[in-house]
């Protein structure tokens, strides 16, 4: 029987930024809840890394709230492949109230290893966004790459 463990390179990718708390660690992922006392923007993020055990196998992850779904994948990739996703979402949390989240993974033909949940505080709301600096024509700056396409 084959036992797969993480490499150094599955260990950096897991590791949650700097300034966020970790929700959950573990290989299935998580049901849970936050609040803030204020109304704030956080991050939620996902990330997860698994072993191809055959042909055709995909790593999935996903970050749920309500009825809404964001996912990021990696693969197909052939068997004995490292496999790696992640996906994060920025939401409002209103003040005092819990904000229910799923995060977890999904893997076809793959051994998941290892899934880290975490979140963090981005600002609170209504407090102006850091100003980012672009190269380019000064009507880019601050738009994401894809907006930027006329």
């Amino acid at each position: 029987m084959n036992h797969h463990k993480l490499s150094d390179a599955d260990e950096r990718f897991l590791q949650p930024p700097a300034d966020a708390a970790l929700i959950f660690a573990g290989a299935s992922g998580t049901e849970s809840w936050i609040e803030r006392e204020t109304d704030t923007v956080v991050q939620i993020g996902v990330k997860s890394a698994a072993v191809a055990l055959d042909d055709e196998a995909t790593l999935q992850v996903a970050v749920v709230i309500g009825q809404d779904a964001a996912r990021g994948q990696d693969g197909p990739a052939p068997a004995d492949s490292q496999l790696r996703a992640s996906q994060s979402v920025q939401v409002l949390v209103k003040a005092g109230q819990r904000l229910a989240l799923k995060a977890f993974p999904t893997a076809s033909n793959a051994q998941v290893l290892r899934t880290v949940v975490w979140a963090a505080d981005l600002r609170p709301a209504g407090e102006a966004p850091a100003r980012t600096e672009r190269a380019g024509p000064p009507d880019y700056a601050g738009r994401g790459e894809h907006q930027a396409q006329r």
